[in-house]
C-alpha cells in the first residue's frame, strides 16, 4: 500500500538568488492500510553531486532509499535503493553518494555517474584513521595522543552534517569523511567498471593514477580475458582523450592553495605525499584547542595519523601545529599503496587522473613484458586491443609500443604478420621500428628489407646508407648517396668495403665518386692511403 506526501517545497540558492524548486510527490508505504504515513525530517537528506542536487527520501517501511533529482522546472525520480539499517545517514564525498547503514554499521557508495544504479563496491566499515588531541591529552606525548579512538563508531552521539563531516559531540571532534580508493578497488573484481569509478574521482589524483596502473599491470599479469582488457584500456584511454579534447587539466586553484596563507600536511599521507589540504572550520573546545580528524571507509586498515590546530584567543584563524606540518608516513603492510613505477607526473597534466598513452607503455607494458616472456601471444593481443583503444580515441600510441609487438611477433617466429602489420600501417612506420626489424631481420631477410624500405621512405638518407654499407651494398649506397646529396657518411666505410671486395674496378670508382663528390677529400689522409692500396692492386 502506498500513500503520496504532496507539495514539498524545496529552494535552491544560486548566484542568481533563490530558486524555488517545483513542489512534487514523495511516493510512502504504509504498514497497514488505515495508517498514515509519518515523513520525519530525519528520513529526508539533499545532497549535491557532479553540480546536480538530489534528494534521498527514507521509506522505513519498504526499507527502501528513494532518489529524486531536482531540475529547474521538475522533480524528478531517478531509482529507488535498497536499505539494510532502519536508521541511516547521507554524505557526499568527491561526487560519490555514501548511505550510512547506522544500524549495520556499514557504508555503501553510490555513483550516479554511472550506468547503473548499483554500489561501487561491496559494503565498506568505517574505520578510523586519524585522532587529534585534546585539552585532555595536552600534557601527554605525541606518541600516545595517538592512541585509538575511545568512543563507539556511529555512537549516538554523532551528528551527520552535509556533505561530509561527522560531529562527534559526546568526543569533542568533528570528522571529516574520506575515501579510501584502495580499500574500493580492492572490494570488487570488475576491473573495468573500478577504473571507471576511479578515473571520475579527482580527489587524489596521484593516487587514482597508481591504482589505475597497478590494476592494469595486475589484469595482464593474471592473463584475464582479453575481452576484459580490452574494456579497461577504453575506459583508460577514452578519459585521458576527453582531457585532451578539454585542452588539458592543470592543478586547479583549491589544490595549489595553501591553508590560511601556510603549507598544510594532509592527515592520510602515502609515500611520502601529502594529501591535498581541504579548507574547514574547527570545531573550538575550551582552552582554544581546535580538533579535526579524519574517517576513513576502509576494509583492511586501522592505522592513525594525527592533525591538529591550535587557535589564539581573540583571532579567528589558526596555525597548525609543528606535529602536523612533519610529513606523516602511514606504517603497516595494509596500508602501503599499490606501486605504479612511476614517479609523479609534473606539467600539462599534473593534477590529473588521466593516464596517457605514455604512461601506459613505462608503467605496464614495459613492466611486463618481461614476466611474460613465456606467453608472447598473449601479450600480442592486449598490444592489439590497446593500439585499437588508441585509434577509436584518435590518441597516437608510442614507437616502442610497435617495437615492442614487433619483438614478440618475431619470438613466435611470426614473420608473415610482421609484414602484414606493416603494410596496413597497423605497425606505424618510425625510425625506432626500422631499426628494430633489421635487427630481427637477421634470421629473415624478408623482415630486415622491411626495416631498410621503411628508412627509405621515411626519408632518413644517413641510416639507409649506412644499412645498405652493413649489408655490403657499398656500390648502392654511394648512387643513392649522390641522388640525395648524402655527406654524412665517412668515405673510409665506403672504400673499406671496396677493398674487401678485392676488385680494383670497384674501388677506383669509389675514389673518383668522392674526389668529384666532396673536392677536400683529396686533402685526407684517407685519400692517399687508399690511391696507394690501388696502385698495389693494380
Amino acid at each position: 500500500l502506498c500513500a503520496k506526501f504532496l507539495n514539498l517545497p524545496f529552494c535552491q540558492f544560486s548566484a542568481g538568488g533563490i530558486v524555488k524548486i517545483p513542489k512534487f510527490e514523495m511516493m510512502m508505504s504504509k504498514s497497514e492500510a488505515n495508517n498514515k504515513p509519518v515523513l520525519a525530517a530525519d528520513d529526508v537528506h539533499v545532497v549535491t553531486v557532479y553540480g546536480r542536487i538530489y534528494c534521498l527520501q527514507l521509506d522505513r517501511v519498504n526499507m527502501s532509499l528513494n532518489l529524486y533529482r531536482f531540475y529547474r522546472d521538475a522533480v524528478v525520480q531517478q531509482c529507488t535503493l535498497p536499505t539494510y539499517s532502519s536508521r541511516i545517514a547521507v554524505s557526499a564525498v568527491d561526487n560519490i553518494i555514501m548511505v550510512h547503514q547506522i544500524d549495520a554499521k556499514v557504508v555503501i557508495l553510490y555513483d550516479v555517474s554511472l550506468d547503473s544504479y548499483a554500489p561501487v563496491s561491496a559494503p565498506l566499515p568505517l574505520l578510523v584513521r586519524g585522532l587529534s588531541s585534546n585539552t585532555r591529552q595536552a600534557s601527554q606525548t605525541a606518541d600516545s595522543q595517538s592512541s585509538a579512538y575511545g568512543g563507539t563508531i556511529y555512537g549516538d552521539g554523532w551528528n551527520f552534517l552535509v556533505p561530509d563531516l561527522i560531529c562527534d559531540a559526546e568526543n569533542g571532534l568533528l570528522w571529516k569523511l574520506h575515501l579510501d580508493l584502495e580499500a574500493i578497488a580492492a572490494s570488487s573484481s570488475d576491473a573495468p567498471s573500478v577504473l571507471e569509478f576511479l578515473q571520475r574521482r579527482k580527489s587524489d589524483p596521484s593516487m587514482v593514477k597508481t591504482i589505475c596502473l597497478a590494476i592494469v599491470r595486475t589484469i595482464i599479469l593474471e592473463r584475464r580475458p582479453v575481452t576484459t582488457v580490452a574494456k579497461a584500456m577504453d575506459v583508460v584511454l577514452d578519459s585521458y582523450s576527453r582531457l585532451m579534447k578539454m585542452g588539458g587539466v592543470r592543478r586547479t586553484h583549491e589544490q595549489n592553495q595553501q591553508l590560511g596563507g601556510e603549507p598544510v600536511g594532509g592527515t592520510h599521507v602515502i609515500s611520502q605525499e601529502t594529501s591535498p589540504g581541504t579548507t574547514f572550520s574547527p570545531s573550538v573546545e575550551a582552552g582554544g584547542v581546535a580538533n579535526r580528524a579524519t574517517l576513513n571507509t576502509s576494509s583492511d586498515s586501522d592505522e592513525i595519523t594525527v592533525m591538529s590546530g591550535v587557535t589564539n584567543q581573540g583571532t579567528s584563524g589558526y596555525q597548525t601545529s609543528d606535529a602536523v606540518n612533519k610529513r606523516l608516513q602511514v606504517v603497516g603492510e595494509d596500508s602501503r599503496p599499490l606501486s605504479s613505477g612511476t614517479s609523479m607526473q609534473h606539467g600539462q597534466h599534473a593534477g590529473s587522473v588521466a593516464i596517457s598513452p605514455i604512461e601506459m607503455f613505462q608503467s605496464v607494458f614495459a613492466l611486463v613484458e618481461d614476466e611474460m616472456i613465456g606467453d608472447p601471444a598473449y601479450l600480442t593481443a592486449v598490444i592489439m586491443e590497446f593500439l585499437r583503444s588508441a585509434s577509436k580515441a584518435g590518441l597516437r600510441a608510442p614507437p616502442n609500443l610497435y617495437v615492442m609487438m614487433a619483438t614478440l611477433l618475431a619470438r613466435s617466429n611470426r614473420y608473415a604478420e610482421i609484414a602484414l602489420f606493416v603494410s596496413n600501417k597497423i605497425l606505424e612506420p618510425s625510425k625506432e621500428l626500422a631499426m628494430q626489424l633489421m635487427e630481427l631481420g637477421q634470421p629473415d631477410p624478408s623482415t630486415r628489407k622491411l626495416g631498410l624500405d621503411m628508412l627509405r621512405e621515411r626519408g632518413l638518407h644517413h641510416d639507409y646508407v649506412a644499412a645498405l654499407l652493413q649489408d655490403g651494398h657499398y656500390l648502392e649506397a654511394l648512387r643513392y648517396a649522390r641522388k640525395y646529396k648524402v655527406i654524412t657518411v665517412q668515405p673510409a666505410l665506403f672504400l673499406e668495403k671496396a677493398v674487401a671486395n678485392n676488385s680494383p674496378q670497384n674501388l677506383a670508382a669509389v675514389l673518383s665518386f668522392f674526389c668529384e663528390f666532396t673536392p677536400s677529400f683529396k686533402t685526407t689522409s684517407d685519400f692517399g692511403r687508399y690511391r696507394h692500396i690501388l696502385s698495389e692492386m693494380v
